[in-house]
């Protein structure tokens, strides 16, 4: 009979020999170069303005910022009837890199960043529309 610890080894030892270390994604591998393009893409929050974006998106026809939580489209910083609302009517932008897939420490680190500029610009938005009606 065999023992569980020299199974459990076998399976690791497999394992080990078939990760590529590359981290792996919903669709599949993903390369460096492709989470270095998406850390790219992601890299505008650092210099973004809430305000001038705001006002400049206030007339677009996808006014909000959108991110996945479980594989769901949610829109940062409104109530959930409101969100729920957004998503209904289609007035949002899912922003790169917000998946639920997190590549590196970089990447955690920009999905941060990118969810609490989304959540301060939702409700500025929000404000401003308020204020145009």
């Amino acid at each position: 009979m065999v023992k569980w610890w020299v199974l459990a080894g076998l399976i690791l030892v497999t394992l080990v020999a078939c990760d590529d270390g590359q981290p792996v994604g919903v669709e599949g591998k993903v390369t460096n170069k492709e989470s270095k393009e998406l850390i790219e893409r992601m890299e505008w929050v650092e210099n973004a303005n809430i305000e001038l974006l705001a006002k400049e998106k206030l007339k677009s026809s996808k006014r909000f910022l959108a991110v996945l939580n479980d594989g769901e489209i949610f829109i940062p910083g409104l109530s959930e009837d409101v969100s729920e609302m957004v998503v209904t009517n289609g007035d949002y932008e899912v922003l790169a890199g917000m998946s639920d897939v997190v590549y590196n420490s970089r990447h955690a680190e920009l999905r941060v960043k990118t969810r609490d500029f989304a959540t301060a610009y939702n409700k500025t938005l929000i404000n401003l529309i308020k204020s145009n009606s």
